[in-house]
C-alpha cells in the first residue's frame, strides 16, 4: 500500500483544498481513497474552514480518518457521524492511538480500486495545473 505525506504549501495539499492560506498541518494518502488527517491548525478559528475541508473530503468520497483528534476537533467530527477506534502506525508512534472515522464506511474492492485510481488521477491532475 502506498503511503504519501502531504503538508499545507504544497501543490498535492492545494489540490486538496489543504492550504496553506487556511491550514498548517500534514495528512497522509493512501491508495484506497483514505486520508488520514495527523495534525491540522485552522489559521481562522470558529469561521468553519477545517469542518468545510472535512465536508469537502467526504462528499468528494474520500474516507477521512483524523489521529487523535483534539476535543474541538472531536466536536466537528461528532456532526459528520465519526466515531473513535484505534489504529496501528508503526512508523509514526510507538503504539496503537485513537483514530476517528465515519461511522460504517466501507469500500467494496471494486470501489476501493477505481476510488485509488480515480484518486491519483485527480490529485496529480490538479497538483500539475497548480505548477
Amino acid at each position: 500500500m502506498t503511503v504519501k505525506r502531504i503538508e499545507t504549501g504544497t501543490p498535492e495539499g492545494d489540490a486538496l483544498g489543504f492550504s496553506e492560506q487556511l491550514f498548517s498541518g500534514w495528512l497522509e494518502t493512501r491508495d484506497d481513497n483514505r486520508l488520514y488527517l495527523h495534525y491540522i491548525i485552522s489559521r481562522d478559528r470558529n469561521v468553519g474552514n477545517t469542518q468545510a475541508l472535512i465536508q469537502r473530503w467526504l462528499s468528494a468520497g474520500y474516507d477521512v480518518r483524523v489521529v487523535m483528534p483534539r476535543p474541538v476537533m472531536q466536536h466537528i467530527l461528532r456532526k459528520f457521524r465519526f466515531v473513535a477506534s484505534r489504529e496501528y502506525f508503526p512508523d509514526e508512534y510507538g503504539d496503537s492511538v485513537e483514530v476517528w472515522s465515519r461511522a460504517g464506511f466501507r469500500q467494496s474492492l471494486v470501489e476501493s480500486t477505481a476510488g485509488r485510481e480515480g484518486f491519483n488521477r485527480r490529485i496529480t491532475a490538479r497538483a500539475a495545473s497548480l505548477k
